[in-house]
């Protein structure tokens, strides 16, 4: 069950739609058969405060890419790079009037280490 688990500061919050970037990504995931569709859990956290080293104005995204079935780190960098380049390419698509970085961190972990209860039963 892949999550995608971003924390985005004030400004690249309400300038990226996030719902529709997630669809785009889960779709792309999933056709890439890293996934099945409906296993992906996607969140926005918003930091209220934030630094980025001595510049209070400088913005990013941290997504994390947490799974907890096996894959072989080829395959978790390819879906690394999937969410990526759709949230690089979305703060791209206009100028933005500061600086800004957009990474991905890759956090696998064993389903032992992993408890789930859901209503699906």
């Amino acid at each position: 069950m892949p999550h995608i688990v971003i924390e985005s500061t004030p400004r690249l919050s309400v300038a990226l739609d996030f719902v529709a970037l997630f669809a785009t990504v889960h779709h792309r995931l999933a056709a890439g058969g890293h996934a099945v569709l409906d296993d992906f859990k996607s969140r926005v956290h918003v930091t209220d405060r934030h630094l980025a080293g001595e510049d209070r104005s400088a913005e990013f995204l941290v997504a994390r890419l947490v799974t907890t079935n096996p894959r072989p780190k080829g395959t978790q960098r390819a879906m690394a790079a999937v969410i990526h380049d759709v949230l690089r390419a979305a703060i791209e698509a206009e100028p933005r009037p500061y600086w800004w970085q957009c990474c991905v961190l890759i956090e696998p972990f064993d389903k032992a280490d992993y408890l789930k209860s859901d209503s699906h039963g």
